[in-house]
Order: C-alpha cells, then structure tokens, then sequence
C-alpha cells in the first residue's frame, strides 16, 4: 500500500458518547496505515488521551456558536488539516467555517435520510397516545418523500445547504442514497457516496458457549428502539420456550416505563440488565438478538451481533437494515414492518430450530466480514485521497 499522508479532523459535540463516536474511532484506525492524523474537536472531552485520535476541547459547550466556530478555523488552519468531517449532526456554523478555510469538507449521515421527520412524530405519538397510530401505516405504505407535509420542508432545505456546502456527502448504504437523490433531486452524477459502518472481526469465538438467551442492546427510546414492542412480543411467546432468556442491555429513558410494562404483562424470565461500557459478555452468551425498532440508519448492534455470532432478528424497516440481513432466513431474519405476530412466530420457530439457528450462526459471522476494518478503511482512504488529488 502506497504511504500517503494527511490530517483529518473531526466535530463531535461530546467525545466520546454514542455510536456515531466509535464509527470515528473506527474510520481512524482504518485509515492510520494511509498516513492520516486524526483529530477530534468536541464541546465535551469525556475522557482523556485515545490512541485512535487526537482529542482538542472548544471553548464552549454549546454547540453552535460563532466562539466555537471560530475556534475550530484556528485549529483548521494551525494544523494546515485537510479535511473537515461533521458526522452526524446539521451544524449552523458549517457555512461560516467554509468560507474561510481551504480544506475539503465531508458530511456523514449516521442514519436515514430525515430522520428528525420520523422522530419528531414519534414523540409526538407518545405524548399524544394514539393519536398519532396511523404514522406507522404511512411508514409502511409510502415512500418517506411522498408523505411528508409543508412543515417538513424544513428538514430538507437545511439538507440540501449542508449537500451545496461540502465536498462529499457520504450515506450508509446504497438505498439512502437513492431516498436522498430524489429528496434533494439530484443529478445521476452527484456528490454522495456509500461507505458501511465497520465492524471487527472476532478472534477465537467460541460458538459453544452460546445459551439459550435472546438480547437487546442499545439505548432505550421511544421515537426510535421501541423495546416495548419486543416485550409485547416476549410476551406471545415466553410461555412456549421455557428454557429461553429475554436479556435487555441498555439504560435510557424508557426503561422505567418498559420494567413496569414487564411485571404489567407478567412475563417471565425477563433481565434488565442496565448500561454498561463492556457489552461483550452479552454477545459471547446470546443466540438470538432481536431489534425493533422504527427506524435506523445502520445498527452497530447488528453487526456486532453478527460478528458474535448471534442470529439477528429485526424489522425490515429501513435499507440499512434490509442490507444487513439479506437474504432473509441466511443472513438473519427479516420481518414486515411492524408486523407484531410475524415476527413473534419467526422468533418462536428460529428458537426450537437449532440446526437452523446452528446454519444461520455461521452464516452470519461470514456476513459481518464485508464490513471489515481493512475494507471500510481502504473506502475512507480512497475517498480522502480522491479529495486532495
């Protein structure tokens, strides 16, 4: 591989906190062997010194602020850096900071093509009951840019100035860029590029330790996991696998509500489990994880899942997720959205089928080796170095 060499910083308004910080921390490593520095600019540092990246604290903790976007053109042009990443998040500054720097800039998407859309109903069902059910019908039915109303115009214009405004607009995978080309309606020849979120491959699994154990991992929201449908489904079910284990992984907003929906359901053989930094016991000892979400981008927790060797179960409710599980029954399984009973019989006879949930184990290990450190990171370098040429 040719050394090339070159200083990359990033913008998080903490560092780290979430998903879209390790996709960070990932893209650096992956391109450490193209010669890249790797910087990070955050309002919050929340930890010390990284090995993956250099960490810089702005002066102020909110995030958009001229002090703060004034402060990133100094450490843009003191470090002479050469591409200006913003994952994640539409910043106002981004126009302010581009006209007086001559770096290239980068935009990542780290979910669905207007997401806020969807979450901003989604908690406006919540508050207002059910109100607000036939928002899943609308999901299902239409395409996300033939439903939306005059008031969401909002969204897409800000999108549309962040596209003018970079130099690269990079999405999950091949179906958001399709939704984002006829949102913002761009030409066939456009700006957007398609890079997977990596995931690391497992050394020394040992598939023998696996228990009879279903898990969820991730943050417990309402607008988007909605963990107290996969309790609803826990509930059809539980009494027919009396040898399974339902383990909720994760802390959140949520929780409170879905452990009093738990004992109001009465289910059994049910563990909260709580937040935690370390969620590799969970993979090593699981079978089956199971995501219920409304909406994703590209779940991190799928493809851990599938790096662990535990059998993913999801609604097909977004391209990433279709992707990841494709085909449907090898990969892992895939349920109509928001199909409570299909995906409770699906979960139901995966789990007394354990030469299909053995086959399937395999197969999806294999699976998560298309989102390799070593390949995503070749992505990022090729594009980084197509940026600077």
């Amino acid at each position: 591989m040719d050394k090339k060499e070159g200083r990359v910083l990033f913008f998080h308004a903490e560092f780290p906190s979430g998903g879209g910080e390790r996709v960070t921390r990932d893209i650096a490593r992956g391109i450490h062997s193209y010669g890249y520095e790797v910087y990070v600019v955050t309002c919050w540092k929340k930890e010390g010194p990284s090995p993956e990246v250099t960490l810089l604290e702005l002066p102020d903790k909110k995030v958009n602020t001229q002090k703060n976007a004034e402060a990133i053109i100094d450490v843009i042009q003191s470090l002479s850096i050469d591409i200006f990443v913003l994952p994640g998040f539409l910043w106002n500054y981004l126009g302010f900071v581009q006209k007086q720097v001559l770096c290239k800039f980068v935009y990542i998407l780290h979910n669905i093509p207007l997401w806020e859309v969807i979450a901003k109903r989604e908690r406006r069902k919540r508050t207002q009951g059910s109100v607000l059910k036939m928002l899943e019908w609308y999901l299902i039915a239409y395409p996300k840019f033939v439903w939306l109303k005059s008031y969401d115009k909002f969204y897409i214009k800000q999108y549309r100035e962040v596209y003018d405004l970079v130099d690269a607009y990079v999405v999950l995978c091949d179906g958001y860029k399709t939704e984002l080309e006829q949102i913002l309606k761009l030409p066939k020849q456009n700006k957007i590029s398609v890079i997977h979120n990596s995931e690391r491959i497992i050394e020394d699994l040992n598939l023998d330790r696996k228990k009879k154990q279903i898990v969820f991992v991730g943050n417990m929201t309402y607008e988007n996991k909605r963990v107290d449908r996969l309790l609803d489904i826990w509930g059809m079910i539980f009494e027919r696998v009396p040898d399974w284990e339902l383990i909720l992984v994760g802390g959140g907003q949520e929780k409170e509500n879905l452990q009093k929906q738990s004992v109001h359901m009465g289910l059994k053989r049910v563990v909260f489990a709580g937040g935690t930094s370390n969620v590799q016991p969970y993979y090593d000892d699981a079978s089956v994880f199971c995501l219920t979400s409304t909406f994703e981008g590209w779940p991190l927790c799928l493809s851990e899942a599938q790096a662990n060797g535990v059998v993913p179960i999801a609604f097909n409710c977004c391209a990433g997720i279709e992707e990841m599980l494709s085909p449907s029954g090898v990969n892992g399984i895939l349920i109509s959205p928001f199909d409570m009973h299909e995906f409770a019989d699906a979960l139901y006879q995966l789990l007394i089928s354990p030469e299909l949930l053995d086959k399937m184990r395999h197969n999806v290990i294999l699976k998560s080796y298309n989102y390799s450190l070593d390949k995503i990171g070749k992505q990022w370098g090729d594009l980084f170095e197509s940026l600077k040429s």
